[in-house]
This record gives structure tokens, sequence and C-alpha cells, in this order.
């Protein structure tokens, strides 16, 4: 029999969720350190990625870096992360890594990247390899490096015969732009940085507070080589303008930054980088390379390229050059012209930025062969349209951080919400993120501190994980080994990567489900006309606080992508939306407002008040009288088809009578939802995290009806119908229950079923103890790393409270064994689970000499019922802590005793010894449905 479209699609859901396909699975960045490495480290690093799921890796030379934070340390309250003082870190510090430096895209540079080309190949690792504005090389000329905008002024005092060499251009362009200015500070002197300035004008303006264009005097001709202005000044007081571009001098450890303006210096850039490598490579090299990778923006401000007249002209339709004045914050023109004129070079700034690096980057790479991933969306230039930029790359990314003391806030770790809109609202169905990086802490993260991190990244709309990072060691045998100063520690030295694939899965299951169809959003918020707006997180500006969710939309996809169909505001690729909510107090093009008109006159539901003004240069008279016209009709009465709701968007959520998409009731004051949807067809997908460590229990209604709710654990892979829930109005409650930083996605896919049609008081088991596992257990610890092979515990104990040196120091595995009588096998409706109590940091289970699998999550409860039977049962449970306990032990031992390696030298003797191992206590509970 042929099987339905309905039932194809949710096989195919089920077999993705419980084993994640290539595309979901997680990649990481792979950070070379500039250092002298090997082939057999860098394949010894490629095979444990392959063995234990990892999909791709980003290789991303970055150095070491040297920024050590350990005056503070971050602690969880109960509603949150804070950063606290700490003294248990004296003396933090790296050291040199012994093998030596190594220069990027040198030759044995670039041998040793091809060799990692070829065994990515051979074992099916996807290789992208960094290379753009995060990744510049030092090999590109200055004239092809980032430029800015000087000037000097020189007063004269007509009538008189001025035959002098003019100021020499130092006043550097300092834009308005706090995100911007923030990032000012150069972090080299050009030497001889007039051997590389470039004139563009000299111009004379009135001294005085006010002057028109027309009293601009263009002196460019009247200057000589030299700098020597020839010119009989007219009677009155002068400024001669001289104006000029020249390098920023902003540098990185590759080299100079590229010009970004300037797709020429781009095609430089790939010269000295990616295109020398390609034309070295092998077939076998060259299959094994994926694509390339552009990182977010840390070259600062860049006020200036060679051809921006010319593309200033192109796009906004004047002379930019006759009005440099006015960016540097002279008064010209009619009231508000000059502010409009500084509006209209921001705009093509951050076009030209958009076209001739990020969509000029992924044509280079399509035409290599090549996939383009990049941080487009920013974060740190406030000069930047992260969502045009983003419509020029394949697979775009963003960023977010767990908690440390370089990113405290949340404002500042989560950086992944306008990526998600861009995504959205130009059709790329994966939105990639710098996942889990940091600045602090080393070797103290576990899975479990990392989960509600991930969750919150899921619901701001990530749907693949690339963590940071896994250090290239170049040594094989050195542990913890080499690292990047940055980012969790995430590769084949950590203590926990054995148990890696679990933790992959989960990361693989929930990138998965938020693959799946389009994202569900209310709103469209249009961001007008202001360049550099990056919506971190889930913030929900103009919407109620809980219930709706939204997309960003900027000028470019509001003009050409956006359009009406039976009141609903719809995008190319089936994106749709309820409404589009103005910004408030701000200007607007005259292009973003009659496509608004339209679509109002289509029957769109537009929120928010009038425009302050019209945003840039007005060219032509009739252009303001057809704005103010359009103004006045559109926050007027007259509309018949669409509607103006002038207010907020609760009035028009009110008028619609549209109920939230999801909200809850029943949570405790310690606790936080995140939330998100998406829509594959007529399959309905909502992710739900408890953020914190709370036990919670809350009643869910979620926007949906008629169809059964599932509830699919991304932890374990299980899918189970929901047997408690109530439907009305529309809209499906389901009793939810989330222990510490809990996960669930809740399915709706097919018609109710009859079986269970919401018959229980609750979704979740009774739990029953059986015996808790007291006595003595057998533990054994590996010798090479300095522990027993063998001993006995006569209770469950912290390995630091032990009386053994070398077990309060161990950092690694211990096998715990112990035997129990099972009375009787479990009934039919119930399950027998292993609740381990407290765990630090991750255990592995064997039961009668079978893998049941491993534990990460609170509380550490496993169901054994397939691996038990009635009678005697052999308990086998591997616990793996973190590294610092050892290395807080070698500090205080003489070089040749020490059995740790590495450059990080942040643990002291006089450091406090993390919690490690299995505190239990262990007890068996029968679990009954």
């Amino acid at each position: 029999m042929a099987q339905s479209h309905a039932s194809g699609q949710a096989s195919l859901l089920d077999r993705g969720f419980r084993t994640p396909p290539a595309a979901a699975r997680p990649w990481v960045f792979w950070m070379w350190l500039r250092v002298k490495s090997n082939r057999t480290a860098i394949t010894a690093d490629l095979e444990a990625m392959h063995a234990k799921g990892i999909e791709g890796a980003i290789l991303y030379d970055g150095g070491v870096g040297n920024e050590m934070q350990s005056a503070t340390k971050m602690v969880l309250g109960d509603k949150g992360y804070v950063e606290q003082k700490t003294t248990d870190f004296p003396g933090a510090h790296f050291s040199e890594i012994p093998s030596g430096p190594m220069q990027s895209w040198q030759p044995e540079s670039r041998e040793l990247v091809r060799w990692a080309a070829q065994e990515a190949g051979r074992l099916g690792v996807k290789l992208v390899v960094t290379v753009g504005l995060a990744s510049t090389s030092g090999d590109i000329p200055l004239e092809y490096s980032q430029q800015r905008l000087v000037w000097s002024e020189t007063a004269v005092k007509g009538p008189v015969q001025f035959d002098e060499v003019l100021a020499e251009p130092k006043t550097v362009m300092r834009p308005n732009d706090k995100a911007v200015r923030s990032m000012v500070a150069e972090r080299f002197t050009v030497p001889d940085v007039a051997k590389y300035r470039h004139e563009i004008a000299v111009l004379a303006v009135p001294d005085r507070e006010t002057f028109a264009e027309d009293d601009v005097i263009d002196l460019t001709n009247k200057v000589d080589a030299s700098a020597r202005l020839n010119w009989h000044a007219p009677t009155g007081a002068w400024k001669v303008m001289r104006f000029a571009y020249e390098p920023t001098g902003m540098r990185n450890a590759w080299g100079l930054y590229t010009d970004g303006m300037s797709s020429e210096a781009l095609d430089k850039t790939w010269e000295a980088t990616m295109g020398r490598s390609l034309s070295e490579m092998t077939a076998a090299e060259r299959k094994g390379l994926y694509g390339v990778e552009d990182d977010s923006w840390e070259a600062g401000p860049t006020t200036w390229t060679k051809l921006l007249p010319a593309e200033f002209a192109r796009l906004r339709g004047y002379d930019l050059v006759h009005w440099l004045p006015a960016l540097t914050g002279k008064r010209m023109g009619d009231a508000g012209e000059a502010a409009a004129v500084r509006r209209d070079y921001y705009r093509t700034v951050a076009d030209v930025i958009a076209e001739n690096h990020y969509a000029h980057l992924g044509e280079i790479a399509k035409r290599n062969g090549l996939k383009f991933y990049s941080e487009a969306a920013g974060p740190n230039s406030g000069q930047l349209d992260p969502q045009l930029d983003i419509s020029g790359v394949e697979i775009p990314m963003g960023e977010f951080w767990v908690p440390s003391p370089h990113r405290p806030t949340l404002d500042r770790r989560f950086l992944m919400r306008d990526t998600a809109s861009a995504g959205h609202v130009y059709g790329k169905r994966l939105l990639g993120c710098e996942s889990f990086t940091s600045v602090g802490p080393h070797w103290e993260d576990s899975f479990f501190e990392m989960k509600n991190t991930g969750d919150q990244g899921f619901a701001d709309g990530c749907n693949l994980i690339v963590v940071h990072n896994y250090s290239q060691s170049p040594s094989v045998t050195a542990k913890p080994g080499y690292v990047y100063f940055a980012g969790t520690h995430y590769s084949r030295n950590t203590t926990w990567w054995d148990e890696t694939p679990a933790f992959n899965a989960y990361l693989g299951r929930s990138a998965f489900l938020l693959q799946q169809g389009l994202f569900v959003a209310d709103a469209l918020y249009y961001r007008g006309d202001g360049i550099g707006q990056i919506e971190q997180r889930k913030t929900e500006p103009t919407l109620p606080a809980e219930g709706y969710d939204h997309d960003n939309i900027n000028l470019d996809a509001l003009l050409h992508r956006l359009t009406v169909s039976d009141g609903r505001l719809m995008l190319p690729d089936g994106m749709s939306y309820r409404m589009l909510v103005l910004p408030a107090n701000v200007p607007m093009s005259p292009e973003a407002l009659m496509k608004i008109a339209g679509m109002v006159r289509g029957g769109a539901i537009v929120v928010g008040p009038k425009p302050t003004g019209i945003a840039g240069r007005v060219l032509r008279a009739e252009v303001k009288r057809e704005f103010d016209a359009t103004v006045a009709e559109l926050w007027s009465d007259r509309i018949e088809d669409g509607k103006i709701f002038s207010g907020r968007a609760e009035e028009a959520l009110h008028a619609l009578k549209l109920q939230p998409d999801f909200e809850y009731s029943g949570l405790s004051d310690r606790g936080t939802i995140d939330w998100i949807h998406r829509r594959a067809g007529k399959v309905d997908i909502y992710f739900v995290a408890s953020k914190w460590d709370a036990e919670e229990k809350i009643a869910a209604t979620f926007r949906v009806a008629g169809r059964q709710p599932e509830l699919w654990d991304p932890v374990t892979g299980e899918i189970r119908d929901a047997r408690s829930f109530t439907q009305a109005d529309g809209r499906t409650t389901v009793p939810l229950e989330f222990g510490p930083r809990g996960s669930v996605f809740v399915v709706f896919r097919r018609p109710i079923s009859t079986r269970v049609a919401g018959k229980s008081q609750s979704n979740y088991p009774e739990l029953h103890k059986l015996q808790e596992l007291k006595g003595s257990w057998q533990v054994a610890f590996d010798p090479k790393w300095g522990g027993p092979a063998s001993v006995t515990f006569g209770s469950l104990v912290d390995w630091t409270k032990r009386p053994e040196w070398e077990i309060q120091h161990y950092s690694g595995a211990a096998r715990y064994t112990k035997s129990f009588t099972l009375a009787a096998a479990p009934k039919s409706n119930s399950r027998i689970m292993l609740d381990l109590g407290e765990v630090h940091e991750v255990a592995s289970v064997r039961l009668n000499g079978r893998d049941v699998g491993v534990v990460w999550t609170k509380p550490a409860r496993i169901d054994i019922t397939k691996f038990a039977h009635e009678g005697e049962n052999m308990l086998e449970i591997k616990v793996v802590n973190l590294w610092p306990n050892r290395l807080i032990g070698d500090a205080g031992l003489s070089a040749e005793k020490r059995l740790t390696e590495t450059n990080v030298h942040k643990f002291s003797e006089k450091t406090p010894l993390y919690p490690s191992g299995l505190d239990g206590p262990v007890v068996l509970e029968r679990a009954t449905y």
C-alpha cells in the first residue's frame, strides 16, 4: 500500500529527530593557534570530530590570544548570572607554545591547510576556511586596506591672493553612532601615512554658522601636487577644507583589514589567501574543501573608499563631493538638509559594503564551487545593514555566549535575533550560530552548564550549532593541550570528549526540528531607515511581552520582497505575517512610504505613528508634496481596504481578536520560559524551554486545535503522545513539567488519538522509590592520571572529600561498580528508572554488560527497563569530572612530576577544588503512567 504524504512526512520527522541527519549535526570552530603543527595532530583532530558526530569544522587561524579574565567569575542566582569578584586564580597567565610560531597563509601554513582539506575529504568532515574581514592577509597593500575620511581647515580672510601649502588633513571622521564610535581606536600606526593618502577635493566654504550648497567653491583644480593652493579669495571669511582618504591602520593578527566597500580590495584579499591556496590544491585536497567563512565585523568604522563618490551618485542620484562639509558637522543647506545628506552617506556606506563585500564574496565562493558562511549581521559595527549583508550570504550566522566576565549580561551574550530575522526574510533555511563562546572559563563547562544557553539560542532562531571552539593543539599527547584564549574547550583533549555524542545528539535533534518548514510570527517589524540597529535577543520591542513573535525587516526587503495577499504580508519563500509594525519618531524614505501605502490599500494591517519627515535629501519638490499627501491619507479615516493603527500593537491585536500564539500559567517566581514556533506544511512545532534550575510545572497553551499534541524530548529522542490536554477556542492547553533547564518540543501533526484523548491527569509518570543502592562501591581510576586502579568507597562521596591526594586532584573518568537485586520485572504500564542523584559532571551507565546511555541533565535519571532483569544485576557507572582539579594539583608540583601540559595557567595550588564524582544517592524508581 502506498504511504500517504502525511504519514511519510511523519516518518521522516521521527527518523530525523531520533538520529539527526548531516544537515542538523553540530559543527565546530577549529581554532588554529598560529604555531608550528603537524599532519599527525591535524589528522587526530579530524578523526576525533568524525568519530563523535561533528559534521563540519570552520578552520579559523586565530592565534592564541592573551586575554585572561580571572579577577571575576559568573555565579548563577535564582534567576540570572551575576559577576562576582574572586581571588581563586592568583597569577593567572598564558605561556608560549613550545612548537614555535607559524604565519597564516604562508607556504608552511598553506601546506597544512591542504593536508587538512585532504583528510577532511577522506573522513567526510566538511571543511570551511575563514577568509574576509576577520581573517585578512598581511600580503595586501595598504591601498586595499580599510580607508577613512580625513580633512583639514585653513582660515582665509578675503579679498586676498592665497598662495600657501594647505594644512595636513589629520581630522578623522568620527561616526556618530555609539556602536561605531566605541571601535574607533586604531590598532597600529601606519608608517608614513602621507605616502598612502589620496586627495579627494579642496573646498572653500563661508566661515559662518549656516551656508548654502551654492556658497561652496570647488578649488580642487587650483591645488598642485604639493598641496599648494593658489587662489584669489573673495571678500569675506573662508574656511578652506582639504579632504583626503587614507588607511585606517586597523589590523588583526593576520594583517590589514580589507576595505569593506571595495570589491577590488576583496579580490586582492582573495588572491592573497584562498585564491592562492586553491591554485595549489590537488584534486583530493580540493574535494575536501567545502566552503569559506567571513566572520563578524571587528574592523571598526570605515568612512571612505576610492569609488565612494561614484557609488554615491549611482545610489543617491546627486554629487557627494560638494556636500562633504556636511559630513564634518557643518550646517549646510535648508533646515535638515545637512542631516539628510548624512543619512544618504551612511545609507550608501551600508549599501556598498553589502554589495561589494558580502554579496561579492558570495559570488566568488559560488564561482569556485564553495559554500559561503558569514556572521554578516554584525554585531560590531553600527555602519552595517545586517539584513542586507545577509541577503548575499548562503548560510548566515549569528553568535551566542555562555556566561563569562567578558560578556556578563544577556544583551551582550545573545546576538542571534537579527540573523534569524534576516534568514527568514531572505529565505535562508539554515541559520548557523557561533555557539558557547566565552572569555574567562577554561575547562569549567559541562554539558548541563551549557544547556540553558543553547536552548535560548534555539529560541532566538538558531538552527545550526557551530561550537566555539575546538583548539588545534600541535601535540597529540599533551593534555589538556594548547588552546585558544576564548571559547568553551570542545575537543579530543576534554575530559568528557567520549560523552559528547550524547550532547551532540541533543543539539542535532533540536536543530533538525527547527530547520523544518517556516518560522511562525504574527508581526513584521520594519526597522526603518536606521543603520546598525541590531536586535540581539527576542525582546519583542513593539508587541506584548508574552505570546506573540515577530521578525524584523529592512528597507531593501520591504521594497523588493514584501507583498500582500488576502490581508497577510507575504514573502516569496512562504513566510507570512498578520501586521507590519512601524518604528516611532523617525523619518521614512519616500520609497518606503509609497510601498506601505500600496500594501495598506491592498488590505495590509499596519501599526505605528506617522513618520516625522522624509529620510534623505529630497531632490524634487513633487516628491515632498506626494510624501505629505500620502501621510495625510494614510493616517486618516479614509483608508478602506487596509487599516492603519496609529497607537501600539496591542490595539491591533485586540481589534483583530488575535489570541497569543503561545502562553502559559503556573510558572514559579524563579522561572523563565523561552519558546519558538515553526510550521512545516500541516505540522506545527513548538520548542519550549525552562531557563533556570527550579523545577517547573506550567499549563502551556498553543494556538493550534483539532490535532494531537506530542511531546518530543531532544535529550533522549523519545516521542510520545500527550495524555493530558484540553482544547477550546481554537487553542490547545497542555500541562508541561520541567526539570532544571529542561526543554521539550510540542508537535501537532495528526488527528487526536481516541486512545488517549486527553484522558489522563498528567503527561508525566508517578515515581515510586523501589530501593536505594547503599553500601560500598568499587571505584577504578586511571593510574596514568594518578588515580588508584581500584579502591573501595564505603559510601558515595565527593572525590575532593576523600583523604587521598591522588583522588582529590584527579581529573578524568572513574568507573563505579556494584551489584543489586531486583525483586520483580516491571509491569507493562511502568518503567524502572535509575536516579544517580548528584553527579559531577557526566555519567555513562552500563547494566549487565550493556550500554544504557549517557546522563548529563538534572535530575540525573535514566530508563533501565530494557536492561534490568529479575534477580541480581551488575551496574557500572562511568563518571567524568573536569580538568581543574588535576591542574590545581599539578600547579604545586615540580615540572617533571606534572601530568598536565597546557599554555593556560589559570589554576594555582591555592584554587579551591571543584566538586567531582558521584555523590548520589543512587536510587531505583518505578515510573507508572
